[in-house]
């Protein structure tokens, strides 16, 4: 039987970041979330067989609640596992969640391992609900192949970029790049505020601060600029063994009429093939199917399926926390519930 282990960030939990299948599973990328929602990122696993991470925060005086740290997680289940160590491995984690007083867990599972949500789905003690479609390109037979796998228009934009002087580089990013008024904090932000993203998309300095001490050479800076050398489209990229990761990028709006944001993504692709990768994740749009979706899709990717999965580990005290918030907020339970919004008692009205 393998062991199982439990830890945080700042604990010894035996998991090394090397051995986990994905950047979001790790310590560092951990870690640096865990600073936005104030919480503490932990991990629950057995070897590199079976690995949960998650963000712990305070939902009341005595209770908490926990999440996958922002981007794609849940639950990793490599394919040598069987039914019976992954109904093993989940009952020890939720023990364990009960005895720290865990009161809900909210999951992202990982688009590019179906299989681990598939296996979750066996143990029918999570609730599951599919999301927003993600885009992932492969990468991994070169450049030219990529190139020749987008659509006709992605190529026509990036022609364009080119034809405008538009100049694309990719390279580590540096402690100075992720800096308040920095070019890449100042297009993504205003990006942002521009497409009227939810305000936790704003992410604040210690975040960016934790992000590059944590991943260090795993994290990359795209950049495309001007003929003045001005940077007008950008973007943070995450890499971890043979997959990259677009994490957050921004752009000038006249710049991306111009074909700024292709050049951008196709510079990431082509980087990722000629230096040993095979998929690179592009993510979703904002809503499914729409501009940003179409946009990414346009680059000759394929759909991968987003998940989400809900688990009340104290019914009773979950109960107790929605009729507090409800309260608060003047509604009943029903309507903090009827809203989907997982936990309930963090959810509002609008």
């Amino acid at each position: 039987m393998r062991a199982f282990a439990t830890g945080g960030a700042n604990g010894d939990s035996g998991l090394l970041d090397a051995d986990c299948p994905d950047v979001y599973f790790t310590s560092a990328y951990g870690a640096a979330t865990a600073v936005v929602d104030s919480g503490t990122w932990q991990v629950v696993h057995e070897q590199d067989r079976l690995i949960l991470p998650y963000v712990s925060r305070p939902a009341s005086e005595i209770d908490v609640d926990a999440a996958t740290p922002y981007g794609y997680a849940g639950v990793h289940v490599d394919a040598g596992c069987s039914t019976a160590d992954v109904a093993r491995f989940w009952s020890r984690t939720v023990e364990h969640w009960r005895q720290t007083r865990t009161v809900a867990v909210f999951l992202r599972f990982s688009p590019l391992d179906p299989a681990s949500v598939d296996a979750v789905r066996a143990l029918g003690q999570v609730q599951l609900t599919r999301r927003q479609d993600t885009i992932t390109v492969r990468v991994s037979e070169g450049p030219d192949r990529v190139w020749d796998g987008m659509e006709g228009r992605s190529r026509t934009a990036i022609r364009k970029a080119r034809n405008a002087g538009l100049d694309a580089t990719i390279r580590p990013a540096a402690p100075v790049d992720l800096a308040a008024g920095a070019p890449f904090r100042r297009l993504y932000e205003s990006t942002m505020i521009r497409l009227e993203s939810q305000p936790w998309y704003l992410f604040p300095d210690v975040y960016y601060q934790a992000l590059a001490d944590g991943l260090g050479k795993a994290l990359y800076l795209a950049e495309v600029r001007d003929t003045g050398g001005a940077v007008v489209a950008c973007a943070l990229v995450l890499r971890h063994r043979d997959r990259a990761h677009y994490h957050l990028a921004g752009s000038d709006l006249s710049a991306g009429r111009v074909g700024a944001n292709n050049l951008l993504v196709w510079t990431i692709l082509a980087w990722a093939a000629e230096h040993g990768c095979h998929l690179v994740h592009l993510g979703g749009g904002l809503r499914p199917d729409d501009g940003l979706f179409r946009f990414k899709r346009s680059f000759g990717g394929f759909r991968t399926q987003f998940w989400t999965g809900s688990v009340v580990v104290d019914p009773e005290r979950y109960a107790a926390l929605v009729d507090g918030r409800a309260r608060q907020l003047g509604v009943s339970p029903h309507d903090l519930l009827s809203t989907g919004f997982f936990p309930a008692y963090r959810a509002t009205t609008h």
